[in-house]
C-alpha cells in the first residue's frame, strides 16, 4: 500500500523507527511525527542505565542526529499533541488548535508512569520514563544519600543498579511476594530478588509504604507495612504505566486490557496501525492477543507497520524481546509467557548462567535467560515452531535444542 501522507502521532521508538523504515522501505509520500515530547526522539533504556550513571550525556542518547530528519525528510513536530479527529475524514484535531489530513495514521502513544495514590507530589519524589525525568533524577541523584525505590519492575530495578553502581544506600519496596512473580514465576522472582540482595540492595517484597514523612516540599522517611520506618532523601516511582488511550478514544478505536484492539498486521482500522505499549496484538504465532510494554517491542512493532504500509499489509510475527543489565546480569526474555506457565529451568542457577523455558500444553510460549544469550537466540525457532516438546528434554543439558521439534 502507498499512501500520500503518512501521519504518526507519538516520537519514541515505534514512531521514529516507523518514519525511518518508511523511507528505507521506498515510501516516497510525506511523513509527519507529532510527539508530544518537547525533545528530540530518544534512546529510553539509557535512561535508567548509562545515562543515569553519568557515562553518557544528552547527545548519545539521542536516536538521530536533528538533520537525519530534514535529510528523510520528515517533518518532526514537538511539543505538540492530537486531541480528537475523524476516522471517516481522515484528519487529526491538534489540542493547539488546528487540523491535519491524513492517509494513513499510526498511533504509537505509549504511556504515562503511574503515580500512585496517597504518593505526595514533592521535590525529591520521581518517575522515570522522559529525558527531561531523566534530566531531573540524574541531578538529584548526585546528591543524594539513600535511595528508595517503590516497585522491583525493570525500571525500579534497573535505577536500584545504578544507584548501587554510584554508591548509594538503595531500599527496594515490592508490594509482590516477589519481584516480577506474575511475569516471570516465583523461582525465577527470587534469583532476581537475590541479585540485587547480593549487591547490597535491601530488597522488602511482600510490603507496601502506609505512610509519607514530610519536611517541607520533601519525603524524609516512610512507614512500611512490615512495621518498620525508613529514612531516605530521593524516591522513585517504578510502578509501570498507564497507557496513554486518550487519542485512540477519542478516534472511537475498540479498546481492551489496555490497548487498542489490533489484527495480526497491527492495524486497528481501515488506514490506522497501532505499535507499541499501546498495542493490544493478536500475534500470528501465539495464536493471542498479547500487549507488551518494551521498548524493543515497539522499535520492530514501528518497522513493521512501515512495511506494512509501504508494501501490503500482512501478519507482523515477530516475537516479543526485551534486555535488562543490571551489574554483572545480561538478561534476555524471548516470547511472551507469565509466571502460571510450566517452567523448564537449563543451566546453572547459582552461576547466574541459566536458562528458563516457559511452556503450556507442551508449546514454548517465551525463554528468559541471563548470561545466556546463545540459548535465548536458539530458543527463538522452539517457540516459532509451535510443535510439543517435554520439559525434561529442554532442562537437560546435553539436550541439542536445535534438533527438537
Amino acid at each position: 500500500m502507498t499512501a500520500e501522507c503518512m501521519v504518526i502521532v507519538g516520537g519514541g521508538g515505534a514512531g521514529d523507527n516507523a518514519a525511518f523504515e518508511l523511507r528505507d522501505e521506498g515510501f516516497d509520500g510525506k511523513i509527519v511525527v507529532i510527539s508530544a515530547d518537547p525533545d528530540h526522539p530518544y534512546d529510553r533504556p539509557y535512561l535508567s542505565k548509562e545515562f543515569l550513571r553519568g557515562e553518557v550525556d544528552v547527545p548519545k542518547v539521542y536516536l538521530r542526529e536533528e538533520g537525519a530528519y530534514a535529510q528523510g525528510r520528515i517533518e518532526l513536530r514537538l511539543g505538540q499533541r492530537v486531541s480528537g479527529g475523524s476516522l471517516a475524514d481522515r484528519r487529526l484535531t491538534l489540542s493547539g488548535g488546528g487540523e491535519l489530513a491524513y492517509d494513513t495514521l499510526l498511533l504509537a502513544t505509549g504511556g504515562t508512569p503511574r503515580w500512585l495514590p496517597g504518593v505526595p507530589r514533592v521535590g525529591n519524589v520521581f518517575t522515570l520514563r522522559s529525558l527531561a525525568d531523566g534530566r531531573r533524577l540524574r541531578d538529584a541523584l548526585q546528591g543524594s544519600t539513600r535511595v528508595l525505590l517503590v516497585g522491583a519492575g525493570f525500571i525500579g530495578a534497573e535505577v536500584a543498579a545504578s544507584a548501587r553502581a554510584l554508591g548509594k544506600e538503595v531500599l527496594l519496596v515490592e508490594a509482590a511476594p516477589v519481584p516480577l512473580g506474575r511475569a516471570l514465576g516465583a523461582e525465577v522472582g527470587k534469583v532476581y530478588a537475590s541479585i540485587h540482595s547480593d549487591h547490597g540492595v535491601a530488597v522488602r517484597s511482600d510490603t507496601t509504604v502506609t505512610e509519607w514523612h514530610l519536611a517541607g516540599d520533601r519525603v524524609v522517611a516512610v512507614n512500611l507495612s512490615d512495621g518498620s520506618r525508613e529514612e531516605a532523601d530521593l524516591v522513585v516511582l517504578g510502578t509501570g504505566i498507564e497507557p496513554n488511550l486518550e487519542v485512540a478514544a477519542a478516534l472511537g478505536l475498540p479498546t481492551e486490557a489496555g490497548g487498542v484492539v489490533v489484527d495480526e498486521g497491527l492495524r486497528a482500522a481501515d488506514g490506522v496501525y497501532v505499535a507499541g505499549d499501546i498495542a493490544y496484538h493478536r500475534h500470528p504465532v501465539l495464536g493471542r492477543q498479547i500487549r507488551v510494554e518494551h521498548w524493543e517491542v515497539a522499535k520492530g512493532h514501528g518497522a513493521g507497520v512501515a512495511r506494512a504500509v509501504a508494501a501490503g499489509h500482512g501478519p507482523y510475527a515477530t516475537l516479543p524481546y526485551f534486555w535488562s543489565d543490571q551489574y554483572d546480569v545480561s538478561l534476555e526474555y524471548r516470547g511472551q509467557a507469565s509466571g502460571e506457565h510450566e517452567l523448564a529451568w537449563r543451566g546453572d542457577r547459582e552461576a547466574l548462567k541459566f536458562s528458563v523455558f516457559y511452556l503450556r500444553e507442551g508449546l514454548v510460549d517465551a525463554v528468559l535467560s541471563m548470561n545466556d544469550g546463545a540459548t535465548n537466540e536458539t530458543a527463538e525457532a522452539l517457540i516459532q515452531k509451535r510443535v510439543k516438546v517435554a520439559a525434561a528434554a529442554l532442562a537437560d543439558p546435553g539436550t541439542d535444542l536445535s534438533a527438537l521439534g
